[in-house]
């Protein structure tokens, strides 16, 4: 009878090894939605102040195409996050390019991409990933490693089960950007102005 428990156990805890949610179940989990819509409240803390800065709006999400940024609250603002850069839209509805520069900019853009798109490939250049828990309840570490990622974070944490729930930006100054999404939709239609912005 002990040695059938000892077998049930040994097999339980095998079991459990050969099937361990690793940084590429995670990725390729991330990536299996067409595309993401939903709500997102974005609550910065800066060092010395205890009531943080809340900014409310919309997002869309096409993995390895771009992001659309609507916030709401607490003034309209429009952006267009893709793989050539950051453009904010105008009152005249034009879409114009970013004044940040080229290299800040196509760095932010990577960086911000790779972590709701979960790919894991890039994030590993610039940070040590370390990934707890299971595809439905999972915590993604993320330690600087590159000089640049050093110079602005201490640390980013990201939550989420089949997508990305919350983003922790922990910065170097003392700053804190907490990011949760909610009201998610998945595979959702996408509207004309939704598709002409996100789509290259």
């Amino acid at each position: 009878m002990l040695k059938k428990c000892l077998l049930v156990c040994w097999c339980w805890l095998l079991s459990g090894i050969l099937w361990a949610f690793d940084l590429t179940d995670l990725q390729n989990q991330l990536q299996q939605p067409q595309s993401i819509k939903g709500d997102f409240t974005q609550q910065r803390y800066l060092r010395g102040t205890g009531k943080p800065i809340v900014a409310q709006g919309q997002f869309v999400l096409v993995p390895k195409a771009g992001l659309l940024w609507q916030m709401k609250k607490p003034f309209a603002d429009t952006m267009r996050v893709r793989k050539s850069g950051i453009e904010q839209l105008t009152a005249n509805n034009q879409w114009i390019v970013s004044k940040q520069s080229a290299s800040a900019q196509k760095n932010q853009v990577k960086l911000f991409l790779d972590l709701l798109a979960g790919q894991t490939g890039g994030l590993q250049s610039q940070f040590t990933l370390q990934l707890e828990g299971t595809a439905q309840n999972w915590q993604l570490h993320l330690q600087p490693k590159s000089v640049l990622m050093k110079q602005i974070f201490t640390s980013i944490d990201i939550l989420g089960d089949g997508v990305v729930k919350k983003i922790t930006l922990s910065e170097v100054q003392g700053d804190r950007t907490e990011i949760t999404f909610s009201a998610l939709k998945v595979n959702a239609t996408l509207s004309k102005f939704e598709q002409n912005a996100v789509l290259p």
